[in-house]
């Protein structure tokens, strides 16, 4: 059966990378040749843009024994739910957040020593935001970073450092190179979230699987920041002790889980 994955496999990821840096280059040189400030929102926006217009490109010009793109695209997608359980991606979903909650707090805790300088916001707050700002992370961060981020970290490298190294390896170096291009707060939560969808890929050999995780994961931080939520567990001992505690226990589970899963190899 022709999956998606043989598409990614005919990318050269020489060819994915210097569109990639080549877009940052342009996008950098913008504000200093004409004196416009693009912001770091609307720049990543324009970014992800293209390259998902460079991957529509590209994937659509390659047929495998007669199977279109949109074809292997279409049959992925009616059988996300059947190589993957939706309530373990919750489950993930929901861990990481708890996770990166209790890295924060924990931050902030230091900070509030003086042992550390963090300033980060957990989630933000996106009461006061227009409503053209709003849709603009939508469509950022909720859409297109899923997609763009998936098919570079899980959909090319991860397959392509396999090839070169090991699965574990390959699993470990694109997680922290994921956890890595995210703030200082969010690193590690980025590195787990990178780690457990890398073994649902590899699982479900369907890349519209972490895709899914990762979309489900912005969304409900989004939808958190929308409502307001953080400085209301700032604001409550109670609610952050809470979030502690549930961060250790649904992460216990998640590492029993990693170590028991962990792939021994990835086809």
């Amino acid at each position: 059966m022709i999956r998606l994955n043989d598409f990614l496999d005919r990318l050269s990821i020489i060819n994915v990378l210097s569109i990639f840096l080549l877009i940052i280059l342009i996008l950098s040189l913008i504000p200093m040749i004409f004196n416009i400030h693009l912001g770091n929102l609307f720049f990543k926006f324009i970014l992800y843009g293209i390259m998902l217009l460079f991957f529509a490109y590209e994937l659509n010009k390659i047929d495998i024994e007669e199977i279109s793109f949109k074809t292997a695209l279409r049959n992925e997608f009616d059988s996300i739910f059947e190589v993957s359980d939706i309530y373990h991606i919750s489950f993930i979903v929901i861990a990481n957040i708890l996770f990166v909650s209790a890295v924060y707090f924990v931050l902030k805790y230091l900070s509030h020593l003086s042992i550390i300088s963090f300033n980060s916001p957990l989630f933000g707050d996106f009461t006061r935001l227009s409503i053209s700002i709003l849709a603009l992370y939508f469509l950022t961060v909720v859409i297109l970073s899923p997609i763009i981020e998936e098919l570079l970290f899980r959909g090319i490298f991860l397959r392509r450092f396999n090839k070169e190294l090991n699965v574990t390896l390959a699993i470990l170096f694109t997680s922290v190179l994921f956890g890595f291009c995210h703030n200082f707060g969010g690193i590690l939560g980025a590195i787990l979230f990178g780690i457990c969808v890398a073994i649902l890929y590899i699982k479900s050999k369907n890349i519209l699987v972490p895709i899914f995780a990762h979309f489900l994961n912005n969304l409900l931080s989004f939808l958190l920041a929308l409502g307001g939520i953080e400085y209301f567990i700032q604001s409550n001992s109670i609610a952050i002790f809470l979030i502690i505690i549930l961060a250790i226990v649904s992460n216990f589970v998640l590492f029993k889980a990693i170590f028991s899963e962990w792939p021994k190899e990835m086809e």
